[in-house]
């Protein structure tokens, strides 16, 4: 694996089967973050990706901040992103 490549392909926006994740993608890349790769690799796991976006906006969650946390910077690390 070259530096900089992602272990695990990040779920573009539009690419998951689930239509809530697709739009929940999309408004990570046009939103306030700009980049859908770190929230794509959660997107493999939907009901993390839907905790975390929980956890984000202020409307609670089951992913504890410890998970959450060390969510964001394997998610960070393995896209490349910084965090």
């Amino acid at each position: 694996m070259s530096e900089g490549e992602a272990r695990i392909k990040p779920i573009a926006p539009g690419d998951s089967p689930d239509s809530d994740i697709n739009d929940m993608l999309r408004n990570t890349e046009s939103g306030w973050w700009q980049d859908s790769r770190m929230w794509g690799v959660i997107a493999h796991v939907p009901e993390a990706l839907r905790g975390w976006m929980h956890l984000i906006v202020g409307t609670g969650t089951a992913v504890d901040p410890v998970t959450w946390e060390l969510m964001a910077l394997r998610g960070a690390y393995v896209t490349g992103c910084h965090y």
